[in-house]
């Protein structure tokens, strides 16, 4: 059976709630009100990998500007103009790990954020996963603003902003 890569979508939102729960320490966890606020506010760029259905991993994101960090707990703000895909939660499930489906999906984004003409995409790195985005391109940026640190200080654990040059 093939996996597709597809616009994420409402009835969506219950499977990717529960992925995010198994994937995510609990502090980290969002609210399905959120999940489904975010989805009505950036449709364009949430995606989910399916089979037969069943929803196995998702990416939502939006359109950002470089350096602007989304806080924990809270509603997307998409800027306009757009220079940067935000890569806001990327997570697949646990008995689905291991099957290339994240590395599928990001590329699936930035493919996206490079037909819109953005020159970057950022994330906050979470749960020791810096390596991991580091291998894929992405490099942790330090220099950031009073208002961005806090931002960051609102993830759990160690939270690093990372960026890519498209």
């Amino acid at each position: 059976m093939t996996v597709l890569l597809r616009a994420m979508q409402t009835a969506d939102l219950a499977a990717v709630y529960q992925i995010q729960a198994k994937a995510y320490v609990a502090e980290m966890v969002e609210a399905p009100a959120l999940l489904a606020a975010r989805l009505a506010t950036a449709p364009d760029c949430a995606w989910v990998a399916a089979q037969d259905r069943q929803v196995l991993a998702y990416l939502a994101a939006y359109p950002t500007v470089k350096g602007r960090i989304s806080a924990l707990g809270q509603d997307f703000q998409v800027a306009e103009p757009a220079n940067a895909l935000y890569l806001h939660d990327m997570a697949v499930a646990p008995d689905h790990t291991g099957k290339g489906l994240a590395r599928a999906m990001l590329e699936f984004a930035l493919a996206h954020a490079r037909r819109q003409g953005w020159q970057y995409a950022c994330l906050v790195s979470v749960q020791s996963t810096r390596s991991y985005w580091q291998g894929l391109g992405f490099i942790e940026q330090t220099d950031l603003s009073a208002e961005q640190k806090a931002k960051l200080a609102s993830y759990a654990g160690q939270a690093h902003y990372m960026l890519m040059n498209l």
